[in-house]
């Protein structure tokens, strides 16, 4: 009999509802427009990832290849949970972008390491901004998908995880529609394709796709 979905899962999906319902309950309690604009910025930008680094520094990174009975996907799921408001509201990041150099901030703040001199294009969707390190001077094309992690559900019904650090480094350029996935590395000056696709681990070098175990080493399974 396939396993039911874990009950977290499902609750933890409340969160960004919740959370946004919150926020706009206490913006209305103060009467000051200016007071209440501050506590609104202050709610949308900077608690989340704040909340996200205390987790993180208490009870570390998530990362490797786990089911969904690990502590490890447990603390995943949650912290996604934190992010997932923005990917709801896709409007909320793309008002952070409009200000150059103010985005790569924002994600330095989850616990990424990501350079103001950033390009991003519009309609781009990021995930896991703790797990991220980008270099100066990349431009990531329209509609790319840069997310740390990759799931996957068993035959048995489990979900199973894999996350782990995402690198672009230098005077990269990402293409139009590009997916990179959990510990892909794109190497300096390189350019990664239109829509190309990087799975697990995978790097991209000299101009071409490079299986784990060739360059990348693939952590061990839990």
């Amino acid at each position: 009999m396939p396993k039911k979905v874990p009950v977290f899962m499902l609750a933890a999906n409340y969160f960004p509802l919740l959370y946004l319902l919150c926020g706009v309950l206490l913006v209305f309690n103060f009467g000051s427009p200016g007071i209440g604009i501050i506590v609104t910025l202050v709610w949308l930008y900077l608690l989340p990832p704040l909340c996200c680094r205390l987790v993180l520094m208490l009870l570390g990174k998530p990362e490797g290849e786990v089911d969904d009975a690990s502590p490890v996907f447990r603390r995943w799921w949650f912290v996604s949970q934190l992010q997932l408001l923005y990917s709801r509201i896709p409007l909320l990041e793309e008002l952070l972008r409009i200000v150059p150099g103010l985005y790569g901030l924002w994600l330095c703040l989850w616990g990424g390491k990501v350079s103001p001199w950033v390009y991003w294009s519009p309609g781009v969707k990021v995930f896991d901004r703790y797990h991220l390190c980008i270099d100066k001077a990349v431009l990531i094309g329209g509609g790319c998908r840069i997310g740390a992690h990759a799931m996957r559900r068993g035959e048995d019904g489990s979900f199973y995880l894999v996350v782990a650090p995402l690198t672009i480094e230098r005077d990269c350029t990402i293409g139009f529609n590009a997916a990179l996935g959990p510990g892909v590395k794109v190497y300096a000056g390189e350019t990664v394709p239109a829509g190309k696709i990087l799975k697990p681990y995978y790097s991209w070098r000299d101009g071409r796709a490079v299986r784990p175990g060739a360059g990348n080493q693939v952590p061990p399974r839990e």
